[in-house]
């Protein structure tokens, strides 16, 4: 009965909203709250492994847990000796760890004698509620199902209080250019900003409210959320149109702020806020005064720069709907993108890789989350990412919540691969985002690498928005493989396989978009699909 299961998660939907906003929050001291958690971060470790994976016969963890001959003692006997990180360490060695074609069910998991066909479901929390549900919004732009429960997002608003008191943004009117409802994304950042205090007043969106075949279901949450709320005290505007092409409908509103003396706290995608600043430059706009932070995407230092010269104070925050915020930016950074994770909810693990692309190994991200409420159980799960660790002592509020690990220059070791050979995300990254503009104009967002099949072999485009003027197409292709070439010890062979099979064209025209409005620096096209849709 599709149509009695609807309206029983719309009425559990509306009821975890009411007991969302009625939750007391801590916002005398929001430190202390952090350092209360962090002392209980062993036992929270341990009550997730129990209840959720050792309790629950159909966890993908527990066959890799039994075949490294590992209980609930066991495992507790190298917390109290290992620590948290330690023992995620030991279990890495021990074959405990998921990949993330494995987590996304793309292929099984394989580890000695062990074998498991697994979906993405495998990994929901059987311990949280489903308050929403939804899916990601995918870096290859397939999406991944999950639900969000609310009591999760209370679990982050500690440590959303001090982020924003790093940066002087407690009680600042937020505004937000991000897609509307069936985007979870979208709707978290809302209600976690509301329950933090900052007042909302516009939400401009990229993609129409309610777009295909679930529209709506997404029009009653996009209603029934802002109803609710505004009933409850904390009033959301309603999603308002204005797609990536009319980013100068946001730069003339935020210029007439800026010319007000109001400064106000702007939550944007990263390449989003590159077309506003470069909407306001070629009217001429002033948008200066207001902090733009920013997600869902690399924060590179050449992007961080382009949005300081138009005044913007530029913050970010780390996260994936699977796991919740995994960082906040902070408040006395050492890079663009200098984040300080969420310890006292999560762990991040390191594992050695060797990609094509790359001079030296890379150390993949594995992340582990214990929050009781998680959408997803991850337990050394690779989430696609590499970056760089350090403890650090800053003496910013996050700081002070004892958050002390920071993690900076955050990228992807998603590859494009064609004709036998690969080449890394971070090397593509510095062609798009920094030598490419330099050689033929244009700037971030300009440029995107996509893998497409044709005629049952792989090709890969370089997407080149057609404002960037009229370009000599072979002179581009000679120029990138040039450029590909000098990144990587085996970067002479790789471009050389890659010109004998005429891998790399050029098409003249606006990035392709995932579909909640993402320009991924990568994108994968696995069906025909028409460009910046």
């Amino acid at each position: 009965m599709p149509l009695w299961d609807d309206v029983r998660r719309g009425a559990r939907y509306t009821a975890g909203l009411r007991d969302y906003w009625r939750a007391p929050v801590e916002f005398a001291d929001p430190a202390m709250v952090v350092r209360q958690a962090l002392a209980r971060r062993q036992q929270a470790f341990l009550s997730l492994v129990n209840r959720a994976i050792l309790a629950n016969p159909a966890s993908p963890y527990l066959p890799l847990l039994q075949a490294a001959r590992l209980d609930a003692e066991g495992i507790e006997a190298l917390v109290r000796g290992h620590g948290v990180e330690g023992t995620l360490q030991r279990l890495y060695e021990a074959g405990v760890y998921i990949t993330l074609d494995e987590f996304k069910g793309n292929t099984p998991i394989r580890r000695g004698s062990v074998e498991r066909q697994v979906a993405a479901a495998d990994f929901d929390n059987p311990l949280g509620k489903e308050h929403l549900a939804g899916a990601t919004g995918g870096t290859r732009s397939q999406g991944t199902r999950l639900s969000v429960d609310l009591a999760d997002l209370l679990d982050e608003v500690p440590p959303r209080l001090l982020h924003m008191q790093a940066h002087g943004l407690l009680g600042r009117p937020f505004v937000m250019w991000r897609p509307a409802p069936p985007s979870l994304a979208s709707l978290r950042i809302v209600l976690l900003n509301l329950k933090a205090g900052l007042p909302m007043l516009r939400w401009f969106s990229q993609t129409r409210p309610g777009p295909g075949p679930t529209s709506g279901k997404s029009v009653y949450l996009t209603w029934s959320t802002a109803l609710v709320s505004r009933l409850m005290g904390h009033p959301i505007p309603l999603p308002e149109y204005v797609p990536v092409e009319r980013a100068e409908v946001v730069a003339r509103w935020l210029a007439e702020q800026t010319a007000r003396g109001v400064a106000l706290h702007v939550d944007t995608m990263v390449n989003s806020g590159v077309r506003l600043v470069k909407a306001a430059q070629a009217l001429g706009l002033d948008i200066g005064g207001h902090t733009l932070r920013t997600g869902s995407e690399p924060l590179t230092e050449s992007k961080a720069a382009l949005l300081r010269e138009a005044g913007l104070r530029v913050i970010s925050a780390y996260g994936m709907l699977d796991s919740g915020t995994l960082g906040f930016s902070c408040g006395r950074p050492e890079a663009a993108d200098d984040m300080h994770l969420l310890t006292y909810r999560l762990a991040v693990a390191t594992a050695r890789r060797h990609y094509p692309g790359l001079p030296e190994p890379i150390d993949a991200l594995l992340l582990t989350v214990f929050a009781p409420r998680a959408s997803k159980v991850l337990l050394n799960v690779e989430n696609g990412d590499y970056g760089t660790l350090c403890q650090r002592r800053c003496g910013c509020p996050l700081d002070e919540g004892g958050l002390h690990q920071h993690l900076h220059t955050i990228r992807s070791f998603e590859k494009l691969s064609s004709a036998g050979m690969s080449f890394l995300g971070s090397a593509l990254i510095d062609v798009l985002d920094v030598a490419l503009p330099a050689r033929f104009g244009g700037g971030p967002t300009d440029y995107q690498f996509v893998e497409t099949e044709q005629g049952g072999e792989t090709q890969v485009k370089l997407v080149i928005r057609p404002e960037v003027g009229a370009l000599d197409e072979a002179q581009v292709v000679a120029f990138v493989l040039d450029e590909l070439s000098r990144r990587s010890p085996a970067g002479r062979m790789q471009t050389e396989i890659w010109r004998s099979h005429n891998t790399l064209r050029v098409e003249r025209a606006q990035p392709y978009l995932t579909g909640v409005a993402k320009i991924q620096t990568l994108h994968v096209e696995r069906k025909p699909a028409a460009p910046g849709r």
